[in-house]
């Protein structure tokens, strides 16, 4: 009874230090002392006490594996895949601290000598959930899971549900392998090694993809503020030779060298939206790609760039016959890639871009051409973190490439002539995203 007694605290432990740690993940307002969390946590810690009754098999990690999904599903009110990805990140903090205990543990005591000590086996366990949440409170940690469970898109959640689920079959057949290990051996090492390179690839794809959520989040941000910048930029080009006629009546008139100085420096930092390149891109629709060329094309402008624009497209053409959705994916695109023409070009000598939009037939092209300086990784430059630009850099252009790689209606191609580093975008009609 006192085995039972001890078996059944240290599952409640457990699942209560789940229902915590999912609390942060997903960001839930559930209480603890809810009727049905309370009901559920009774429920699953009653079941896995049972299931720890009979002797130990690989199996078992995974039953108890998938209670948690059900319990945690229903007790915060999540959809399975949801559940899912949240209890994997959960075991993967409980996987780590259970290595680094048992690993300081084994020479002494063996799993086994564990589990059959009632005393050691309930402190091993209230180490190893404290050593999670110790873990899981590094502030690093806890934003990276929180991100992830954010950033899994639900048109592929489902290929990364499978892929941690059988990382977890995986684990629980190494675990396995490690409680039949007896002594601190190879085998006993080589199970340990194999659990950690798995833990270590996980949070590798983890950050992965916490990076090309960050990536995509600061281009929906520019894309919610240049369709914004559309309609400013055609008002503000109605009134801008009255306003700097304005200005310099004013630099006449005073006598102040401070205020001449200002108003110098407020001609000199303001936008840039003259010239026939900016004027060019009048013809691209509205709703965010006209916007993010006029931005883009000030900043290249403001970097002394000598930049050259020619469109020609249909009134009512591809352009505007994308969705919202489209419209957006085309946006990330055109941003890297005209990011990366003005950093290239104010890198070389004669500082040229040239941006062609052209319509043809069923295609709509979209060519950066720019002069660059010459850079041994030029092929690799769609590899992630590669980049002329130094260590952190190079991510764009492989993010890039998986933008593009998802989305069908997109193709993309890369040359260099005549030292013009060319990079051409083709939307094509009628294809579903």
């Amino acid at each position: 009874m006192l085995e039972v007694l001890a078996n059944f605290i240290n599952c409640l432990i457990t699942v209560i230090l789940g229902f915590y740690i999912i609390k942060k993940i997903i960001n839930s307002e559930t209480k603890i002392f809810s009727r049905n969390a309370i009901v559920l946590i009774i429920i699953e810690s009653t079941i896995t006490t049972y299931i720890q009754q009979i002797d130990y098999m690989g199996l078992h990690t995974l039953i108890i594996f998938v209670i948690n999904i059900i319990v945690y599903k229903q007790i915060f009110k999540i959809s399975i895949n949801d559940s899912i990805i949240a209890t994997v990140l959960l075991n993967l903090l409980l996987f780590i601290s259970d290595i680094i205990i048992s690993s300081i543990l084994h020479p002494i005591l063996t799993v086994a000598n564990v589990r059959n000590d009632l005393i050691v086996y309930l402190a091993a366990n209230i180490i190893i959930c404290i050593l999670s949440v110790m873990i899981f409170k590094i502030k690093w940690v806890n934003k990276k899971f929180q991100k992830f469970y954010q950033s899994m898109s639900y048109e592929k959640r489902g290929s990364n549900t499978l892929f941690f689920l059988l990382v977890t079959i995986l684990i629980c057949i190494l675990v396995y392998n490690l409680y039949r290990n007896i002594g601190f051996n190879n085998a006993y090492i080589i199970n340990i090694g194999i659990i950690f390179i798995i833990s270590i690839l996980t949070l590798l794809f983890i950050n992965s993809k916490n990076e090309y959520k960050s990536l995509s989040d600061d281009y929906d941000t520019l894309f919610t503020y240049v369709q914004n910048f559309e309609d400013w930029i055609e008002k503000e080009q109605l009134n801008r030779h009255e306003y700097k006629n304005q200005l310099a009546v004013l630099r006449c008139i005073t006598k102040e060298s401070k205020v001449k100085k200002k108003i110098d420096e407020i001609l000199e930092d303001n936008i840039n939206i003259e010239g026939q390149a900016v004027t060019n891109l009048k013809n691209l629709p509205k709703g965010g790609i006209k916007g993010l060329m006029y931005y883009k094309a000030a900043i290249a402008q403001k970097r002394k760039i000598n930049l050259t624009t020619d469109v020609s497209i249909e009134n009512k053409g591809i352009l505007t016959k994308l969705s919202e959705k489209q419209v957006k994916i085309l946006c990330k695109l055109i941003g890297i890639y005209f990011d990366n023409a003005i950093e290239a070009a104010q890198e070389s000598r004669k500082k040229n871009l040239t941006i062609e939009i052209y319509e043809l037939k069923d295609k709509v092209n979209i060519v950066f051409s720019n002069t660059f300086k010459n850079h041994k990784n030029m092929k690799d430059r769609n590899k992630k973190g590669v980049s002329s630009k130094g260590v952190g850099r190079g991510n764009g252009l492989y993010f890039a490439s998986k933008l593009i790689k998802d989305n069908s209606w997109i193709e993309q191609k890369q040359d260099i002539i005549d030292n013009y580093y060319i990079e051409q975008l083709t939307v094509k009609k009628n294809v579903k995203n």
